[in-house]
């Protein structure tokens, strides 16, 4: 680092400490249109994926909420969930998708616009939306492969890097108030350090499972996690097999970055080779519909 970029640095440790420091960070509230559908859904889900028992009063409550309506039918026709016939009405999209389905949207729609937004690193943060995405919708993969609940890897994945987007919000607007000008990368190094910190008392802000904090604090070392380790590993591996698609190559044996440390998740989760590539196989269709969440 040179001499003139240190004052800078200074200026965003400052901001980066102050905005989480003695845990006064201003988080964003729960997401009131995803808490109104979990209310609604919650008997449903347990008892009958279809939801054919409140479909209607779903698909009003959705309809209440343009950008959520657009989202459920974009990703109904999805490729990894479009059918031969296109969905063309909302009620058609809840009875194909089910209930967890739209659970699952409704909650990733919310968090989007109250989570993973920010005027000033807004290409940090589209990028960052989109990994949760993808790793959300793999861990789901894995969680069904091996009967697990689904709904927990999917949730897990999408906000394991919640207090990131947290920090970048939150440091986004005082770089802006402050008329400092950024470095993202320099911000994002910053912030790597305090993320697990912010990310979980936002989980407990917003009261959700237990699992969720978990791997927000030890998907980056998942043998660390003494609670929910199962969801910890499926995020930690949904995100390895998400980077392995990246090498141009990938998919065709397994890499060996995929050995070593992996081999022992995979072990736990008693994930066999035949079965991973199984799973890394969906990526084209996975990555499609990541796209249908941006």
């Amino acid at each position: 680092m040179n001499s003139s970029a240190q004052p800078v640095h200074d200026d965003l440790e400052r901001i980066v400490h102050a905005a989480i420091a003695d845990e006064s960070l201003d988080l964003p509230s729960p997401p009131q249109i995803a808490a109104e559908i979990m209310r609604l859904t919650r008997g449903d889900a347990a008892a009958d994926d279809t939801g054919n028992g409140s479909s209607q009063e779903l698909a009003a409550l959705i309809q209440r909420d343009l950008a959520l309506a657009g989202q459920v039918m974009r990703v109904a026709n999805s490729a990894l969930y479009a059918r031969r016939t296109p969905v063309v009405t909302l009620p058609q999209a809840i009875a194909w998708l089910g209930i967890r389905e739209v659970r699952n949207i409704a909650f990733a729609v919310a968090v989007q616009s109250q989570v993973f937004s920010s005027t000033y690193f807004r290409q940090e943060m589209n990028e960052l939306w989109r990994e949760s995405v993808i790793t959300a919708l793999f861990a789901q993969e894995i969680a069904r492969l091996k009967r697990r609940n689904v709904e927990s890897a999917y949730l897990c994945g999408l906000l394991h890097r919640a207090g990131m987007a947290v920090i970048l919000s939150r440091v986004g607007s005082a770089v802006l108030k402050h008329r400092i000008t950024a470095d993202a990368e320099l911000v994002t190094r910053l912030a790597t350090r305090h993320e697990a910190r912010v990310g979980t008392h936002l989980a407990i802000a917003w009261t959700l499972p237990a699992a969720v904090s978990a791997a927000i604090s030890h998907w980056r070392d998942p043998p660390q996690a003494e609670l929910a380790r199962n969801e910890v590993m499926e995020v930690a591996l949904a995100r390895q097999i998400s980077d392995e698609m990246r090498t141009p190559g990938a998919g065709g044996e397994l890499p060996d970055s995929m050995l070593g440390p992996v081999s022992r998740w995979m072990d736990e989760l008693s994930i066999y080779p035949d079965e991973l590539f199984t799973i890394m196989a969906q990526r084209a269709a996975i990555y499609a519909t990541a796209e249908s969440f941006t």
